[in-house]
């Protein structure tokens, strides 16, 4: 167990759902830490405790951030993971959130006590979030891949259900820790064209955001959300169709997606070969520019189109959630 630092130990949370996202490697896009950090500004979620960052970070790989106004220190913003609690009384339950870099060690002990701080606040079930780079075109829905203790719970989500074993993130021990202390576990992992990595997505962070609504039944504005993901769309098609060969990636990928619409998921790559193969649709992409190259090419575009900034639009659902996977 890690000790917490409490800044105001919330009661009276009406079965509230645990609801975890962490940066670092299965944050594609900033999908999920951005899709926490939403939930809480839209919820008004206050902040009611935090970790010691000495116990979890070494701070050659996550800096304090200091601020400095006419040559005086002003400011000093450590690296932490923070919980927050919404109340939503138009719902049935209320939120915890969970935020922040993934840590350097301690990932048991940290699991541990988000769990047990969970179960004492009285959760029942603990929803992590994550991204993961794809190939998938940024034209079509967010696929999204869900990890439950029970599939029943993700069954009106339509997620994918995976075979896996390798490599796992911290939201991946929180999941385990959660199923270990007899709580209900749900992972939920957003697909982010891998044409796009070093470029936030909205779209996934919408697809996330709607994926926590559904399973927690609680509402969660999304209108500017929505309004940023369909910029993101524009913007990325628009750095697209500047070059012939990206056009044909996307519509590879396209088709891809669209294959998969009707053969179905489980049937595996190995059937989306074969009816490839016999709707004569060419699939191999090796000679076709890589994903960094255009993701090069689009961070390019934006910059070229930058708007200014006194343009008046509220553009804080496009970056990363407040604290700054499977």
């Amino acid at each position: 167990m890690i000790p917490l630092r409490w800044d105001d130990r919330p009661v009276g949370l009406r079965d509230p759902a645990l609801v975890c996202a962490f940066t670092g490697w299965t944050d594609a896009g900033d999908s999920a830490s951005s899709a926490v950090g939403v939930i809480s500004r839209r919820l008004d979620a206050q902040r009611c405790a935090t970790v010691d960052p000495e116990l979890l970070y070494t701070m050659q790989s996550y800096r304090p951030h200091i601020a400095v106004e006419d040559g005086v220190a002003s400011g000093l913003e450590w690296p932490t993971v923070e919980l927050r609690a919404a109340v939503v009384p138009s719902a049935g339950r209320d939120l915890i959130l969970v935020t922040g870099p993934e840590p350097a060690m301690r990932w048991r002990s940290l699991s541990e006590t988000l769990v047990e701080t969970a179960k004492s606040l009285g959760a029942r079930v603990v929803v992590t979030l994550g991204g993961l780079l794809s190939d998938v075109p940024h034209t079509r829905p967010v696929p999204i891949t869900a990890i439950a203790t029970d599939t029943g719970l993700v069954e009106p989500l339509g997620a994918m259900l995976p075979d896996y074993e390798g490599p796992t993130g911290l939201t991946g021990v929180v999941h385990v820790e959660a199923q270990k202390q007899g709580l209900d576990a749900v992972t939920l992992l957003a697909h982010v064209p891998h044409y796009v990595a070093g470029v936030p997505s909205p779209k996934a962070t919408l697809a996330l955001v709607e994926a926590v609504e559904r399973l927690t039944a609680v509402p969660i504005p999304t209108a500017r959300l929505r309004a940023a993901s369909e910029r993101y769309e524009q913007q990325v098609t628009e750095a697209v169709e500047r070059d012939p060969e990206r056009r044909e990636l996307l519509e590879r990928l396209e088709q891809m997606a669209d294959l998969r619409d009707v053969i179905g998921d489980e049937d595996g790559d190995d059937e989306l070969t074969e009816a490839a193969a016999e709707g004569q649709i060419q699939l191999n992409m090796g000679e076709l520019p890589s994903g960094d190259v255009i993701a090069d090419d689009f961070l390019e575009y934006l910059r070229a189109h930058e708007q200014p900034e006194d343009d008046g639009e509220d553009h804080e659902d496009e970056r990363p959630g407040d604290g700054p996977p499977f």
